[in-house]
C-alpha cells in the first residue's frame, strides 16, 4: 500500500487534485483541507521508512 502523500486532505489523505468533495465519518463531506504541520511531518517519515525498507 503506498503511503499518503505529505500534502494530501487533512482529513482522508487523498491529493489535492484528486479530491474534490470526499466524505469521512470525522469530516462529513468536505473540500480538500491542507493538512497540519505535524500530518505533513508524519507523513514524509512514513515515507522514508517505506523507501528505506524496500531498498
Amino acid at each position: 500500500m503506498p503511503c499518503i502523500t505529505p500534502s494530501a486532505c487533512r482529513h482522508c489523505g487523498i491529493g489535492h487534485l484528486e479530491h474534490a468533495r470526499q466524505w469521512t465519518t470525522a469530516a462529513g463531506w468536505h473540500r480538500w483541507t491542507p493538512p497540519t504541520q505535524e500530518q505533513i511531518k508524519q507523513r514524509m517519515i512514513e515515507r522514508r521508512r517505506t523507501r528505506t525498507a524496500h531498498s
